[in-house]
């Protein structure tokens, strides 16, 4: 059957539990010490800041982790009312399926709302097919999207010749070195089968994905930079990654041991 994108919320709700219940101790002192580490570090800037600029500057950093704070607040309040939504949605979409115009509820997502306007007040057959229609196109390109393995590679088809063999390269997302075996992950339905301490392979990653990156050894991804969420996530708990590995999916199989340099943007045989 097909997975949402957004997968099951109850399942992926306590599948973040789990991972989080799950995080080694080792790694929760990680964090932890980054912390202290980035306070020390605040106090160090400020000391050595002259007089005149130390008040500029600490109001500078306070405003940082004020709105950095607001901002995760902003998502908490925005993300929990994706559970009523998905509710509202799926019952709607479950009426759908009765009558024929979509095949699964969740399926009324790929639907603008100004068709979903549409249909509601559409009187004709026609007008009603055309509405599955336009679903089932937006649904199947969606799906072609999502396999589709990014195009973009750093150097062009030369990079990649020259790359063909050996490690291979990407764009350095976190430092550090880790070994582990690679575990696919190519969307929320993947997260309950991550085993601790395995390197995550995947596409892309986002938010929903963060609990992963508890229990990996390092994380690779076929897209994204220094700046995409798998990268920013990765340095925060202190794990090597490597982002824009082209192909990493297809070659890097499942279970075989790799060892990750996030510094140097490799990923080697293990």
């Amino acid at each position: 059957m097909y997975h949402a994108p957004w997968g099951d919320a109850p399942g992926v709700v306590l599948d973040h539990i789990r991972a989080l219940a799950e995080t080694p101790a080792a790694a929760l002192d990680t964090e932890r010490q980054a912390k202290l580490a980035s306070h020390e570090a605040e106090q160090q800037f400020l000391q050595l800041t002259p007089e005149p600029w130390r008040f500029f500057f600490s109001e500078l950093l306070r405003l940082a982790r004020v709105y950095t704070q607001l901002d995760d607040l902003e998502h908490y309040h925005t993300t929990r009312l994706n559970r009523p939504i998905r509710r509202a949605i799926a019952t709607l979409g479950e009426r759908l399926v009765k009558r024929g115009l979509v095949d699964e509820p969740l399926d009324l997502f790929f639907a603008k709302t100004a068709q979903i306007d549409a249909l509601l007040i559409a009187d004709t057959e026609e007008e009603q097919q055309a509405f599955a229609i336009a679903v089932r196109e937006s649904k199947q390109a969606y799906l072609a999207a999502a396999a589709r393995e990014p195009a973009w590679t750093p150097g062009g088809d030369e990079w990649l010749e020259e790359h063909a063999e050996g490690p291979l390269k990407g764009l350095p997302g976190s430092p550090g070195i880790a070994e582990g075996l690679i575990h696919h992950v190519r969307g929320p339905e993947d997260f309950a089968g991550f085993p601790v301490g395995a390197v995550l392979v995947s596409r892309t990653t986002n938010p929903a994905w963060t609990p992963l990156f508890h229990l990996a050894a390092a994380v690779i991804t076929e897209s994204g930079g220094p700046l995409s969420h798998g990268a920013v996530t990765a340095r925060e708990l202190g794990i090597p990654a490597v982002m824009s590995v082209p192909g990493c999916l297809s070659r890097l199989p499942q279970g075989s041991r790799v060892k990750v340099d996030g510094l140097r943007g490799l990923v080697m045989a293990g």
